[in-house]
């Protein structure tokens, strides 16, 4: 955990010390409060889906990008109203961004998930089970 930490400080400029995180499966990391984290329940999911390791850092979930992306000082894209509704079905979007990385995706005040920058095209990294119909 100390690693995704260390990750979201440096890459997004936010601090999660507030929050307890705990691993889910192999890869899956969830967020839970300090106060939620302390009820030993078994055999039930615990806290909000955040994040799951990827070879180039980790992939935001939808609601990941909304608790990252309120308190996030750097690599956030905002799009325009067109790219949002291409974003919303799925699709990756062209854009010129500073560096090569993920960066958290939201259009006004909406956060949607995390994409992949790799120089040239934002891959959208939010599964196709979430996405709209086109």
């Amino acid at each position: 955990m100390s690693e995704f930490l260390a990750w979201i400080r440096e890459w997004f400029g936010v601090d999660l010390s507030g929050y307890s995180l705990i691993r889910s499966g192999k890869k899956r990391i969830r967020l839970l409060t300090k106060e939620a984290a302390g009820f030993d329940v078994k055999d039930v999911i615990r806290g909000v889906y955040l994040a799951k390791k990827a070879p180039y850092g980790y992939i935001i979930s939808v609601e990941g990008s909304y608790i990252i992306g309120r308190e996030a000082l750097r690599h956030v894209v905002e799009l325009s109203e067109e790219e949002f509704r291409r974003w919303m079905k799925g699709e990756d979007i062209v854009v010129e961004l500073p560096e090569r990385g993920v960066y958290l995706v939201k259009f006004g005040p909406v956060f949607a998930g995390s994409g992949y920058y790799n120089g040239e095209v934002l891959h959208n990294l939010v599964p196709k089970s979430r996405t709209v119909e086109p």
